[in-house]
């Protein structure tokens, strides 16, 4: 969303700098048998994911990007591995697509909160993986698949009003720091802060998830996608 992170990261820059960093949990919830570890709808529609797209920008010119424009980027870039590119990403849609790749309408909170979707059962193979139970479920919901238990840490943390998509927005502000990979955003070393987001997103490049990230020249194409929509 061009407005969204716009308006956001003006006022986080300076605060995301000095605030303290908290231990970010992987998108793995045993209490709830929850997880966003799977293969997203994006991994099944390969044809629709060009690897080109805007030519290649230098890192050295990453690097003095606005930290403003760059933190922009890099949320277009996960929202672009998380969802089929560009069918879901130029145009929002991510910001309402759940787990399969099914649609909700609601903002005014997740959608499993506000009882218009369900957990989707997943293949024990996938708890397995994921270090879950049998009979697992992922919720993951929105632009950056956020599972219901990582959305309501989040959104008492922030204290966030909806999951609108500036708040889905500012939620992955905060994931991104907690890790530590916004000082790398700010400074323009994008591909150090792909590895660090890797704990939280499967989808991008370094995951150790197994579930078919995305390669690391993919992820930096559709980052400067994203630096040409700031």
């Amino acid at each position: 969303m061009k407005q969204g992170p716009a308006l956001l990261i003006a006022g986080l820059a300076a605060y995301l700098l000095l605030k303290p960093r908290d231990a970010a949990a992987l998108q793995v919830d045993a209490a709830t048998n929850d997880t966003s570890v799977v293969p997203s709808s994006a991994f099944t529609n390969l044809d629709e994911n060009p690897v080109y797209s805007t030519p290649p920008v230098p890192p050295e010119v990453r690097a003095m990007n606005d930290p403003q424009a760059n933190l922009s980027a890099f949320l277009y870039m996960i929202r672009s591995t998380e969802h089929v590119f560009p069918r879901d990403v130029v145009n929002d849609a991510a910001y309402s697509i759940f787990y399969g790749g099914s649609k909700f309408q609601s903002f005014r909170d997740h959608p499993v909160i506000t009882g218009e979707k369900k957990g989707v059962p997943l293949p024990d193979h996938f708890c397995k993986a994921a270090g879950l139970k049998p009979g697992c479920v992922s919720t993951a919901a929105g632009a950056y698949q956020m599972i219901k238990p990582t959305w309501t840490r989040i959104r008492n943390k922030l204290a966030l009003p909806d999951f609108s998509p500036l708040s889905q927005d500012r939620a992955a502000v905060e994931l991104l720091d907690e890790i530590g990979a916004t000082d790398l955003i700010f400074a323009g070393d994008i591909e150090g802060a792909i590895y660090k987001a890797s704990r939280i997103w499967a989808s991008l490049p370094g995951s150790t998830a197994q579930q078919n990230p995305k390669a690391l020249t993919y992820a930096l194409n559709r980052f400067d996608d994203g630096l040409a929509e700031a």
